[in-house]
């Protein structure tokens, strides 16, 4: 399952090594699809390809958690939506 993660640094934190780190990590594991730095924030995001929302602790670690606030959501591709769309139309028939 596909989930995007938005992460931010939190205000007054400092903990440029520990999250280079940590993104070290991210990249070297395989399971990051797309990710970047958000220019006008100082954080980023990433599109990771996982098999469950428990994956996402050992992707960003504590490293991440601790001095970032995060938000995830999984994602569905306009195709998986037409096809429930599709789907309920019927049901409503």
């Amino acid at each position: 399952m596909k989930y995007y993660v938005r992460w931010e640094v939190q205000e007054g934190n400092d903990a440029k090594e520990v999250i280079l780190k940590q993104l070290e990590h991210i990249e070297k594991s395989g399971k990051m699809k797309h990710g970047g730095v958000l220019l006008g924030v100082r954080g980023g995001y990433f599109i990771f390809d996982i098999e469950k929302p428990s994956e996402l602790l050992y992707l960003l670690g504590t490293a991440i958690f601790d001095n970032c606030h995060v938000e995830s959501y999984p994602v569905v591709s306009y195709k998986e939506l037409g096809e429930f769309l599709k789907e309920d139309l019927k049901k409503a028939a």
